[in-house]
């Protein structure tokens, strides 16, 4: 799949707006450290490019989860920041490619500011403790087969833990080494295996978050998505929203033969959380990361587009119908290049009047129709486009029923084949109390 833009990366809240928004980024990151976090983010927004790519992470995923604490590098959080500070610490005199040239400034350094020397031989002792985790590490890993996904990493970190420089060290009590091992381990961890050093960084955070997201795989007990590419079709068995507490769960397919699915459904009925709950699995899908879901089989897709919360454009003075139309258009050029796509719209064309709705809505749909391998949901108010569309062989009908009952009204929030006509805005305004503060306001009386 290729990266979805930021337009769904906002609808789908794959990100979060800032610290105190609910994301799924947050639902997974039960990250140990801060670069597990950063990299956990990093990833969330590159969707694998080929199946290929997608089940070999999934490989790696479920390696992990069946051995975890034998492939959890067991690092304080402090020592690991300390260990990343002291990558990053920029010091002059320590810079000296030439080796005796190196330990004399930095003795002498060490004597004229020796709170820049601590900084020094803290850095190199946190970073003894991250080495010697690591190697704790590559030894419980000793009899597994590692997966192709990492084990370039994993054979790297072996040659620079294992090697008989290293290893001297890692086997010494760090109370007992002289200012010169400080001077020597520095040397070698900054300089002459700065690479090695970034790159046994770059790994802790790695599998960092991978572990976080197989702790939250096990504690919400999601389930890996499966590929098939002899199947045509999508398959979604007790499907939920992570961000929403106690959430209903749905079960909902679409086959090759009816790609594009009307929705229907009164207001609140749960019509755009179920929307936003398909692009956020198939997106999770093609990271290669467990789902929430009992099960989810789906093709592979090229792009993934929704279409959800479109507004004005103040900027540029464009209307909500007129970026309705410029999604749109982005959608049908992916689709006339031969992208399989999955494309997500709720309430069609609202932006305009019903009559350009109907007609501009009918031909959009009647074009995704044409589009073999491609999958739309699109949900609708207009009842002139379901009855239109009404025993139509490519199109099939979902919807989310409510229950009226006088004055009241109750969401089932599961999803059934068919159409749902129930109009409950009065009803809301009238329990809001709208309706009361409107009726009963008092007038200003005339000076």
């Amino acid at each position: 799949m290729q990266p979805v833009d930021r337009h769904t990366l906002h609808e789908l809240q794959l990100l979060p707006e800032n610290s105190r928004t609910a994301s799924i980024f947050a639902f997974y990151n039960q990250t140990e450290t801060l670069g597990g976090s950063d990299y956990l983010k990093s990833i969330i927004t590159k969707p694998k490019g080929t199946l290929d790519d997608i089940r070999r992470f999934q490989k790696l995923l479920k390696t992990i989860a069946a051995r975890p604490n034998a492939w959890q590098i067991n690092i304080a959080k402090a020592y690991a920041a300390a260990a990343e500070s002291y990558f990053a610490l920029s010091v002059a005199h320590s810079m000296s490619q030439d080796v005796v040239k190196h330990w004399f400034d930095t003795w002498l350094y060490s004597v004229k500011n020796k709170g820049e020397y601590y900084r020094i031989q803290s850095g190199v002792l946190a970073t003894l403790r991250l080495a010697r985790a690591v190697e704790n590490t590559l030894n419980n890993l000793s009899e597994t087969v590692i997966p192709d996904e990492i084990k370039e990493d994993i054979d790297q970190l072996r040659k620079f833990i294992f090697s008989p420089v290293l290893s001297a060290f890692l086997k010494r009590n760090d109370g007992k080494l002289s200012n010169g091992s400080i001077f020597y381990l520095d040397y070698h961890f900054r300089i002459s295996h700065r690479n090695e050093f970034r790159q046994m960084l770059d790994t802790l955070y790695r599998l960092d978050a991978c572990q976080a997201i197989i702790k939250t795989a096990r504690r919400h007990q999601l389930t890996f998505p499966e590929f098939d590419p002899r199947l045509n079709g999508f398959r979604a068995d007790s499907v939920w929203h992570p961000l929403i507490t106690d959430a209903v769960a749905n079960n909902f397919s679409l086959g090759s033969d009816q790609p594009v699915c009307i929705l229907t459904g009164a207001n609140t009925s749960g019509k755009t959380t179920f929307l936003k709950t398909c692009g956020i699995l198939v997106y999770l899908a093609h990271l290669g990361w467990p789902v929430p879901a009992q099960s989810l089989r789906l093709p592979f897709t090229d792009r993934l587009f929704t279409s959800i919360h479109l507004s004005d454009d103040l900027d540029q003075g464009f209307s909500h119908f007129y970026n309705e139309m410029i999604r749109i258009k982005q959608i049908s050029q992916a689709l006339s290049v031969g992208e399989r796509c999955f494309v997500i719209v709720d309430e069609l064309f609202r932006g305009t009047n019903q009559e350009d709705a109907f007609h501009c809505s009918k031909t959009v749909l009647d074009g995704f129709a044409n589009f073999e391998g491609s999958y739309f949901l699109v949900s609708t108010h207009l009842h002139e486009l379901i009855s239109h569309y009404t025993g139509h062989s490519q199109l099939s009908f979902h919807c989310f029923r409510t229950r009226i009952t006088g004055h009241q009204f109750q969401n089932t929030f599961k999803i059934e084949e068919g159409a749902a006509f129930e109009k409950v805005g009065r009803l809301i305004m009238d329990q809001t109390g709208v309706t009361a503060l409107l009726r009963n306001a008092k007038r200003p009386s005339p000076e």
